[in-house]
């Protein structure tokens, strides 16, 4: 199910799948993908799924203003759920790599109580490790 598209960027809950989908062909601009992340959070507050995937291989990461904007408006309304939520960032070998020699390998995790993030250059690895914390109830 399409939740929201633009014509570079999609927010979907693919079928057979039990995560949000979040697909960036290029960069999107700003604000297609708040209003896309904004109409997930909204589904996921009805429809209780923890697991999300950012497919960012094609635009390598995302910007400075998309990430501010996550860790400031998105992050924490996703908090405010009250459950752990599990976030698969999939980026480019080449950007992975990047960060990998920045920050090492525990540097591309980040927890909190509520918030899970691993970072990947494979959608397999990601989608399996998403698959390993999706919660029980989620469908």
């Amino acid at each position: 199910m399409v939740l929201y598209r633009s014509g570079v960027f999609s927010v979907e809950l693919p079928e057979g799948k039990e995560w949000v989908y979040i697909d960036c062909k290029s960069m999107p601009n700003l604000e297609d993908f708040k209003k896309g992340l904004m109409m997930a959070l909204e589904y996921v507050k009805k429809h209780p799924a923890n697991t999300w995937l950012f497919d960012l291989r094609t635009i390598g990461a995302l910007s400075e203003e998309e990430e501010t904007w996550c860790q400031v408006q998105f992050f924490p309304q996703l908090m405010m759920l009250g459950q752990e939520n599990y976030i698969a960032l999939v980026v480019s070998e080449v950007c992975y790599n990047r960060m990998l020699k920045e920050v090492g390998a525990y540097g591309l995790k980040s927890y909190n109580s509520f918030i899970i993030i691993d970072t990947f250059n494979n959608v397999n690895e990601a989608e399996q490790w998403l698959l390993s914390h999706k919660a029980d109830h989620v469908r």
